[in-house]
């Protein structure tokens, strides 16, 4: 015979002898973790008690013992040591990136397309390793609770949401868009691949083998001790899997957030909020990258900069210096003669000629010496290598004064931003 009551659902499971009572046992079902009990008064999963309505049906056993609590102890130092392995794994991984990226020269773009495929792979090992640990240590993730639908709605509402609200605060706080910086070099590479492989690797991958390894396998194995305790070491350990020691309290701060949808809606909740967070990223980037151009004041003339690029201030001998999302470099400055200069097609002969000197740091394509006709006036272009980079140099004479333009890195996508800056700078 079977007997459900509201609450708490206890189950009263009797053998077909009703004279038996040695034989009663009570099903009961945990109102913290959900977990399904029989005959105990203690949940195995969580430790909680029984609830009282349900001690007073009897057909528990008189079990003192808190067999989750030694479990959990056991389980929580055994999945903190996987997660600290999983975490210096990444880490040996990125300084083999690094290095990779330092001996090829690699620009920032070239170099967040190898993280990318990289980080797929690594992704997939890290989500067996885990699904393998937790099933040595008996533990069971909550996949969902109370509703996958309401589940994943709510998480999707959270997760973008927040994003939303914190790109806001960023942009009024500083006056210009803040935005993730793989993020922004995707949405700024202007390249379809890189930016379709990045979108299942942030908004896929990562959500889903993040929450796996941080949620349902670390802070599970520390449910026992409590949801404090669970939802803050594990968002502890979130934070530092990104190795960003700098922005630490902004990666603690989101995974609270997503440890306690965790808790709240399991694994559909806390996938769908960081899924949400992680998109939302990226379509900020997208929106901020492809605006309209921003046009600034320099040395008595003016400039457009793109979307999204920001300036760098008090940059020693320019006139001003920015940075675009994907790594590109524009410098403008100027030099005044002692002398009137002759126009560009006089000067690029001397050039050719090796007749100029240039900063130690730049080392010209000869080549590719030409006069180019500029808004701003006839001007002499040229392949450059600055500080190690691929980049290009600009010249144009007016007067005693040299007006000097730069572009540092940044592939296709930076020589046609360059390109746009050259056609909308304007001198005195």
């Amino acid at each position: 015979m079977s007997k459900r009551w509201g609450g708490g659902t206890a189950v009263l499971d009797e053998p077909d002898n009703d004279d038996d009572d040695d034989d009663v046992a009570t099903r009961w079902q945990c109102p913290k973790c959900r977990y399904g009990n029989l005959g105990r008064e203690r949940c195995v999963q969580c430790g909680a008690k029984v609830p009282a309505d349900i001690r007073a049906l009897g057909g528990l056993s008189i079990d003192n013992e808190r067999p989750p609590a030694v479990r959990s102890s056991v389980a929580g130092r055994r999945a903190g040591r996987t997660v600290a392995a999983i975490i210096g794994l990444n880490l040996a991984l990125q300084a083999v990136l690094v290095g990779i990226v330092v001996a090829n020269h690699m620009e920032l773009a070239s170099a967040v397309r190898l993280s990318l495929v990289t980080g797929l792979f690594f992704y997939g090992a890290t989500a067996l390793w885990v699904l393998a640990r937790s099933a040595t240590l008996g533990l069971r993730p909550v996949v969902g609770r109370d509703g996958v639908l309401v589940g994943a709605a709510e998480g999707f509402i959270v997760g973008g949401g927040l994003a939303l609200l914190m790109a806001a605060l960023l942009r009024l706080a500083l006056g210009h868009p803040v935005l993730d910086p793989t993020a922004a070099v995707l949405a700024g590479d202007g390249a379809l691949g890189p930016l379709v492989l990045g979108f299942l690797l942030i908004a896929v991958a990562a959500p889903v083998v993040e929450e796996l390894v941080f949620r349902g396998f670390l802070a599970e194995a520390l449910r026992g001790r409590g949801r404090r305790v669970a939802v803050l070491v594990s968002a502890a350990a979130f934070s530092l899997a990104h190795l960003r020691l700098a922005q630490f309290r902004y990666y603690l701060f989101v995974g609270v957030v997503l440890g306690l949808m965790y808790w709240r809606r399991g694994l559909v909740g806390s996938v769908c909020a960081h899924a949400a967070f992680n998109g939302m990223l990226l379509v900020v980037a997208l929106a901020a990258t492809h605006g309209p151009p921003i046009q600034t004041s320099v040395a008595g003339g003016t400039v457009k900069l793109p979307a999204a690029w920001v300036t760098v201030a008090n940059v020693p001998g320019d006139d001003l210096a920015a940075v675009g999302p994907a790594g590109t470099r524009v410098e403008l400055a100027h030099v005044d003669g002692p002398s009137v200069l002759p126009p560009a097609d006089v000067l690029v002969q001397r050039v050719r000629a090796r007749g100029m000197t240039l900063p130690s740091n730049i080392v010209v394509d000869y080549t590719t010496v030409m006069v180019v006709d500029l808004p701003a006036g006839p001007a002499i272009s040229m392949k450059a290598t600055v500080a190690g980079h691929d980049g290009r140099l600009v010249m144009v004479p007016k007067g005693n004064r040299l007006w000097l333009a730069s572009v540092i890195g940044g592939g296709g996508r930076g020589d046609d931003d360059f390109n746009a800056v050259l056609w909308s700078w304007r001198l005195p």
